[in-house]
């Protein structure tokens, strides 16, 4: 059960992630041909000829529209029955999720577990602290970054890209928290740390100490959430390394 929530329901792709993580399972290789059936090389499944920003290649695996799983993924209940929950249909943005959900319920642990509420309030305060420690300076403006169109999130649609004060960015946050908690809101929320950050801080953070890009590496058939995603989001800076120690050795 575990691999196939891994897998978002995909039967085929939960056998893979199983047969992988135990190297065969113990079958011989004459029991088992672990070469996919029919495998679409990823030359394929991306579109070269179509244009692209220079960050696009820092956050996504393929020059193609982001995936549903992505693009419909919500930050609030939906209509489960408890209102503290986040609902993932499918796999992919699970850290996204896991930080932004982390936070709010830090904040509420004292409430009683049926009063844990995922409102607007509670997502805009969580969206703010992560944007505010992806400043590089505290002076640092933190960058809102949404598609012009709503709901596109195409290599070549156009994005609004506005700076505001730490002050301005908590009002505006608020402002757009419906759209922070609909479909697309987690994109938003990616595209803005990574603005917030500045591109060439990401990139070289992320590919310091063994790491690399894009931050949203794919594997498994999916587009799934790096450590150095993870750890922008929750320290503030793209360094994958969560060990005690650096690449040479030191604390």
């Amino acid at each position: 059960a575990m691999f196939l929530e891994m897998a978002g329901g995909n039967v085929e792709t939960a056998v893979e992630i199983y047969l992988s993580s135990q190297d065969g399972g113990g079958y011989g290789a004459a029991d088992v041909d672990m070469a996919p059936a029919a495998a679409v090389p990823d030359a394929a499944m991306e579109s070269p000829e179509v244009s692209a920003p220079d960050w696009w290649s820092v956050i996504w695996p393929a020059t193609e529209e982001v995936p549903e799983a992505w693009r419909l993924q919500r930050l609030d209940p939906a209509g489960d029955v408890w209102k503290g929950a986040i609902p993932q249909p499918k796999n992919g943005p699970c850290g996204v999720l896991a930080v932004v959900h982390a936070l709010i319920l830090a904040e509420q642990h004292s409430r009683p577990v049926p009063d844990i509420e995922v409102s607007q309030e509670a997502v805009s305060k969580a969206i703010l602290a992560i944007l505010t420690q992806c400043r590089p300076q505290d002076d640092a403006p933190i960058v809102l970054v949404r598609p012009n169109e709503t709901g596109s999130y195409r290599p070549a649609a156009s994005v609004e890209v506005s700076n505001f004060t730490l002050s301005e960015a908590a009002a505006e946050i608020s402002a757009r928290a419906a759209a922070f908690q609909g479909p697309g809101g987690v994109i938003d929320l990616v595209y803005s740390a990574v603005f917030t950050r500045g591109l060439d801080l990401v990139r070289k953070e992320a590919c310091s100490e063994g790491g690399e890009l894009p931050l949203v590496p794919k594997a498994f058939n999916c587009w799934l959430c790096s450590m150095e995603l993870m750890s922008l989001l929750l320290r503030g800076n793209a360094h994958g390394n969560c060990g005690a120690f650096h690449a040479d050795g030191s604390r």
